[in-house]
């Protein structure tokens, strides 16, 4: 590891460290007390605390959002990986990871002639449920259990009767294109994070994953990328940057960051491995936000 590499790193670990001070849930001497003794093998293992599902939990919700195909998922998904949540049964989850995707509206049947023809505008704002997401966002924090609607890329529209069951947990991350965008909305997570990846590197993921996963041709993906993607990421998307309490260069490619991250999620979770209560959060002025770079 190079000096220049390592001093940069110990720069944005500083940052971060100073930065998630504010995020941290308020412990007394004794609850720290209470829960000093090892309960994990580190911040890259399983987390062996609570046991998640309990009715009434009232989590630390992060808002993840970002360009289309800039690596929101990923870092969900490295996140969870790093906290060893992937292979965890769904009932039993710390950490879980919910798209703004799943709150597509249905689509009208002139909507969907559109939408198959690639002329619908998916990254527009009113082209997801608000008041859904709204209110399954506050039903999350309530501490209540509840069903994610499964959306179907191919089909464009909500898989009829299939949902994903959301237990209650300790940290959530809600992922998607204009998660900040909605006021209401934005000012419910505790903290937002902005995944910053180039428009060439995301177009180039988007080609082929739409083409291998999502049923479209070339032609179709390009047109509908400069007729709808592009703009509505520049009026709608890009605007909520200045929201983000910490900006991600790459993605998921910038380990440092996600390290970081899972060390301070790490932190939420053995922390409030004995407190019963919701947290008390000391919010970041929304003016101001801090760039994890390498």
């Amino acid at each position: 590891m190079s000096v220049l590499f390592r001093s940069r790193q110990l720069v944005a670990g500083r940052v971060f460290t100073t930065l998630c001070s504010s995020f941290r849930p308020k412990v007394n001497c004794r609850m720290a007390a209470s829960s000093s003794e090892p309960k994990t093998n580190g911040p890259n293992g399983r987390y062996n605390g609570r046991i998640n599902g309990v009715e009434g939990k009232s989590p630390f919700l992060i808002g993840v959002a970002g360009g289309t195909a800039s690596g929101k998922s990923t870092v969900c998904k490295r996140i969870m990986e790093k906290l060893g949540q992937v292979d965890v049964e769904n009932a039993q989850r710390q950490v879980v990871s919910i798209s703004q995707d799943s709150f597509y509206r249905e689509l009208t049947p002139s909507d969907k002639a559109k939408a198959d023809r690639g002329q619908y505008n998916f990254d527009h704002p009113d082209a997801f449920n608000e008041d859904l997401i709204f209110q399954t966002l506050k039903d999350i924090l309530a501490g209540k259990k509840c069903d994610i609607p499964v959306y179907d890329y191919r089909t464009n529209s909500r898989c009829e009767g299939q949902f994903i069951t959301i237990y209650p947990a300790d940290v959530v991350l809600f992922e998607g294109i204009l998660v900040f965008y909605f006021p209401e909305i934005r000012d419910l997570f505790h903290m937002k994070l902005f995944v910053d990846t180039d428009s060439d590197t995301r177009l180039a993921r988007r080609v082929p994953r739409d083409i291998n996963e999502r049923g479209r041709d070339l032609e179709q993906v390009l047109n509908q990328y400069m007729n709808y993607v592009k703009p509505a990421f520049e009026e709608f998307c890009l605007p909520t940057k200045k929201f983000a309490d910490v900006i991600i260069p790459r993605g998921a490619d910038n380990t440092v960051a996600i390290d970081l991250i899972v060390h301070h999620i790490w932190d939420i979770l053995h922390g409030s491995a004995s407190i019963q209560q919701k947290y008390s959060i000391t919010r970041r002025s929304s003016g101001s936000s801090d760039t994890l770079s390498r």
